[in-house]
């Protein structure tokens, strides 16, 4: 009877190979459900699962059960690595857009690079929807591509994008304790708990690695855990889980459990979206498709679940976002602090219609596209008086979208009041340094931050350009040696300290003798600001507007749609 429920259990989870694994797409089960390959941890030498209400492991045709309460360890015997390719991506352009394509690549040839075009990503369907998410990457091999990526960066203001390609699999061969005699398996081994609603406890998982929360924390996870070899020849540790599961897994990282139910629907539409999105183009040369990490979106497992997010994953199941028939990448931060910002001047890609910047604040009439903002807005950016065709009541709009490449524009921005944003008026914004924000920096902390670049003692910051939403697409440092350049905002504000965002002003502080002493940065919001605010989100649903309100609010008319 034992084997019998073992082999139905199996049966319902189909033997993963490494071929899928390496494939970079989605898997499916039996019923058609999208599984998806993410990665928890790699390059280890040794795991440790533990099975709180037992387990199987499966290696190929070997099928072992493991009691309740057992601890299985995997350790690595020997391995090879991967043969790789690697160099990098340039520029990227629309996969149909052969024109801009051809001039892409023209403009690298023309600087001296041996520059191809090479797509990335994938056409797939889901139950019936067909999506397509492919994009071009003109790039460029090179042996050593940090070093010319730095060099490509100084010389153009390009920051490329270091990719690697797989020539040959690596292997390896790993010995497995804790499931009766020990067993040595080549490449791949599977563990499964006994029930769909059981878990497998991951021990030591190494997770924020390159931040302040890095550290080791045990991980409950559903779904297959898999230990499969890595590009290194050491082990990975990929949790092969319902495309269901890891949104829920992913909301109570991504967004407060406590915030308003509207704001955690729109939260998972934008998670799931931003997954779907990403098919075939990360880790390309990985067993998995994405990481758990802030790289793709932090997921924990059962480990940090939450009632409240876990309902707002059931009841948007298979819900993602559309815009001109096309799926939403729908990207996401902490706070806009007011206004979000195009995708293209936040990351080196074409501009999306559905992530334009916004106001954060009352919709645009869906006719005229004149939004309807507070008194704040008016006095500062000027106004024009139009009509509402329902009621015929006179409104003030604004009498032109606002356009923040100016200066000025950025410093009345930041004088404006905090309930004349949504963000700004959310209940969860009220304390801390998310809504506005502000940062000294001394002159020789500024010198020693550049010291690298040979410019000598700082004199002068200098803002040469912004998006329409305000965040500084470029910064002049000049010293008494030199001057040098920082292009976009994400470079700019880890270069200066780990900014809370690259929407700000410089304020100079200079002594008697007119040299500098410090400057003061004034800005707003966290994060990269493009796409949908969370705070704003909350600050929308507090207001009553649903969750579908607030995802075309953010994504530019975007529309939900059932998919699955």
């Amino acid at each position: 009877m034992l084997s019998l429920v073992v082999a139905l259990s199996l049966a319902a989870s189909p033997a993963l190979s490494l071929d899928e694994l390496y494939g970079n797409r989605l898997l499916f089960d039996e019923k058609g459900t999208p599984l998806v390959p993410v990665r928890m941890m790699e390059d280890k030498t040794r795991v440790e699962v533990f099975a709180p209400t037992g387990a199987k492991v499966r290696a190929g045709e070997i099928v072992r059960t493991v009691a309740a309460g057992a601890t299985i360890a995997i350790e690595l015997v020997d391995g090879t690595p991967a043969e790789m390719r690697r160099g990098l991506a340039l520029e990227t352009v629309e996969s149909d857009d052969k024109a801009a394509r051809d001039a892409a690549r023209a403009r690298w040839v023309a600087k001296g690079f041996a520059a191809r075009g090479e797509t990335l990503g994938a056409v797939y369907g889901v139950q019936g929807t067909v999506f397509d998410n492919r994009a071009v990457h003109i790039v460029v091999e090179d042996a050593d591509p940090e070093a010319r990526a730095k060099q490509i960066f100084e010389q153009h203001g390009v920051r490329p994008i270091v990719k690697e390609w797989l020539l040959a699999m690596p292997r390896a061969r790993f010995r497995v304790t804790g499931a009766g005699a020990p067993l040595v398996v080549t490449d791949l081994v599977e563990l499964l708990p006994n029930g769909d609603d059981d878990v497998l406890v991951v021990r030591k998982v190494e997770h924020s690695r390159g931040y302040e929360a890095h550290g080791f924390e045990d991980r409950e996870l559903h779904g297959t855990t898999a230990l499969v070899v890595d590009q290194h020849g050491k082990i990975a540790v990929v949790n092969v889980v319902k495309e269901s599961v890891l949104v829920a897994g992913i909301l109570p990282s991504e967004m407060f459990a406590t915030a308003p139910m509207e704001t955690l629907k729109a939260q998972a539409v934008t998670a799931r979206g931003e997954l779907f999105a990403k098919i075939g183009q990360r880790h390309v040369a990985d067993p998995y498709l994405v990481c758990s990490e802030q790289h793709c979106q932090v997921y924990k497992g059962r480990t940090a679940e939450h009632p409240r997010t876990n309902d707002a994953a059931r009841a948007t199941a298979g819900e993602l976002l559309f815009k001109d028939a096309r799926l939403v990448d729908s990207v996401y931060s902490a706070c806009c602090g007011g206004h979000t910002e195009p995708n293209h001047i936040v990351w080196d890609q074409p501009q999306k219609s559905a992530l334009v910047g916004v106001v954060d604040a009352r919709f645009a009439d869906p006719d005229t596209r004149a939004w309807h903002v507070p008194d704040a807005w008016i006095a500062v950016f000027g106004a024009e008086v139009t009509h509402d065709r329902a009621s015929g009541a006179v409104l003030p709009t604004l009498s032109a979208p606002i356009d923040m490449r100016e200066e000025r524009a950025v410093r009345a921005f930041l004088d404006l009041p905090r309930e004349s944003a949504f963000c700004g008026a959310s209940s969860f914004n009220q304390k801390g340094d998310v809504w506005r924000w502000t940062r000294r920096i001394t002159v020789d902390e500024l010198t020693a931050r550049f010291a690298d670049t040979g410019i000598g003692r700082v004199q002068k910051l200098v803002v040469e350009e912004r998006g329409p939403g305000g965040r500084l697409r470029a910064l002049r440092v000049e010293g008494d040696k030199s001057k040098t350049r920082v292009f976009r905002e994400l470079p700019v504000r880890q270069k200066l300290g780990n900014l809370r965002s690259g929407l700000f002003v410089v304020d100079e502080e200079r002594d008697a003798g007119g040299a500098l002493v410090a400057v003061t940065l004034r800005g707003a919001g966290f994060g990269h600001g493009s796409g949908m605010c969370q705070q704003g989100a909350i600050g929308m649903a507090e207001q009553g507007y649903s969750y579908r309100d607030i995802l075309r609010h953010y994504f530019n008319g975007g529309e939900v749609r059932k998919v699955f």
